[in-house]
């Protein structure tokens, strides 16, 4: 469990924050969306990325667990979650609410002062919320580059726990924030794009799926950035009931850590489904969350048996990412422990030659933590893709 103690030990991290504003690249000159798309894709791919300092994934992930344990805690709690003041004593940020048609009311952070600029949108992981530390600062990060920035809870975190909108797994997340890009693309002008970790990945690449969809590819030009996203969603929840179907860590200490992240994320389920009064069980709680708060509170239309279902909000599949018409990039850690960089490999061979998907495996960064292992490559890799498409 991480607590105090834990947290003396744990590695300090370099943070995006510590870097100096820099200079993004300049947009593409290219008229055409996809012309512009394969020159960001290729620049992705050529980025300098040098991992440095603390790259164990599991000490990474203690790093970043540790650096705001409060919040942490508190986003497991309806009168607590997503209520941190992380934003506001960055300075240039406010509170912001957007209604989505057949949706929640989205709550979250927006920055100042950036009326007409290329909006991007960061989405947190699972059982995060928006102001979670790692989001707050790629939010910043991108908003010193120059970008109107919205961060704001999915269905089911934050300030949304509880709420009447639960979670699907990606499906209606997705459709939540193709909706909020339109109705921001909309109203200022410019081009929008959505940064997904972790949970977040699975939910921005069901956006970009959503656009595809409904034949609005264009709501989405401002690019779409999935890093270390459980995209096969269905393996993703049966790896945290089983973690025996990760691959064996050789040393004690790391098994030691990975177990207690494990247990983390499991009683927080159970929290969860406490809340709502349903007994947790203990060698299938991912399966019962799915069947027991996923399937009653699905959108119509969609299957109502778990492996269906499971199958139905799965990335990983030709429907999905052999589809897609958004400019699309899959970042993954070869080192991931709770997410394996096989969801990569997998999502890579469903895309095929989709040209407006392209991917790339980083050699260090465990699970959504590229930014503490190289700050200045991660901003210029991933910051830089949405620089080169903006526009507005």
């Amino acid at each position: 469990m991480l607590d105090w103690l834990v947290c003396r030990f744990a590695p300090t991290l370099p943070a995006l924050t510590d870097l100096p504003p820099g200079d993004p690249p300049d947009p593409l000159g290219q008229d055409a969306l996809l012309e512009r798309t394969r020159e960001a894709h290729a620049a992705a791919r050529a980025a300098p990325f040098e991992p440095h300092g603390e790259t164990n994934p599991l000490r990474v992930l203690l790093g970043m667990g540790c650096r705001d344990l409060v919040n942490r805690e508190a986003d497991q709690h309806p009168d607590t979650a997503g209520r941190s003041r992380s934003f506001e004593e960055l300075g240039p940020w406010s509170p912001v609410q957007l209604r989505v048609q057949d949706g929640p009311l989205l709550t979250g952070h927006h920055s100042l002062g950036a009326p007409g600029a290329p909006v991007v949108i960061v989405e947190h992981g699972m059982f995060d919320s928006h102001t979670a530390a790692y989001v707050v600062e790629w939010a910043e990060c991108l908003r010193r580059w120059g970008f109107h920035v919205f961060a704001f809870d999915l269905r089911d975190h934050g300030q949304l726990l509880e709420g009447e909108h639960t979670a699907t797994l990606g499906i209606a997340e997705g459709r939540d924030l193709f909706r909020a890009a339109r109705t921001l693309g909309r109203a200022e002008g410019v081009s929008v794009g959505l940064l997904g970790l972790s949970y977040g990945g699975q939910c921005v690449v069901r956006a970009a799926h959503e656009a595809t969809l409904a034949g609005e590819t264009k709501v989405l030009a401002g690019g779409v950035v999935s890093v270390c996203g459980p995209l096969d969603i269905g393996e993703a929840l049966a790896t945290l009931d089983d973690p025996r179907r990760l691959p064996r860590l050789p040393g004690f200490v790391d098994r030691q850590i990975l177990n207690g992240l494990f247990k983390v994320t499991r009683r927080q389920l159970a929290a969860r489904l406490r809340q709502r009064g349903v007994r947790p069980e203990p060698r299938a709680i991912y399966a019962s969350f799915v069947r027991d708060v996923v399937l009653p509170n699905a959108p119509s239309g969609l299957p109502d048996k778990v492996d269906a279902y499971l199958d139905a909000a799965r990335s990983t599949s030709s429907e999905v990412l052999g589809a897609l018409a958004v400019p699309t990039l899959l970042l993954h850690s070869s080192d991931d422990p709770f997410v394996s960089v096989s969801h990569l490999h997998s999502a890579l061979a469903a895309a095929g030659d989709n040209p407006w998907v392209a991917g790339r495996e980083l050699p260090a960064g465990g699970h959504v933590g590229l930014a503490p292992v190289d700050p200045e490559g991660a901003r210029n890799l991933i910051a830089g893709f949405f620089a080169r498409l903006r526009s507005g």
